[in-house]
């Protein structure tokens, strides 16, 4: 499990409707948790903490990509 591996999971669940389908049909409260368990299922483990650091990275290298003059 790794950072990199969760911050795979965010690409692939921005660019991918059907996963964002399968995210949405899991259930109705959107938690961490469901988040890694969809991660498991398409063959990219992480942790709840690796996610929320993931995300963090994610903001900002996107704050930097669209902030740079």
């Amino acid at each position: 499990m790794s950072i990199k591996i969760a911050l795979q999971f965010i690409q692939q669940l921005r660019a991918d409707d059907g996963l964002k389908n399968r995210f949405l049909a899991l259930n109705d409260s959107h938690n961490l948790e469901n988040f890694v368990k969809l991660g498991s299922e398409v063959a990219l483990p992480f942790t709840v903490e690796e996610l929320k650091t993931a995300h963090k990275h994610d903001w900002a290298m996107r704050w930097l990509l669209y902030n740079i003059k």
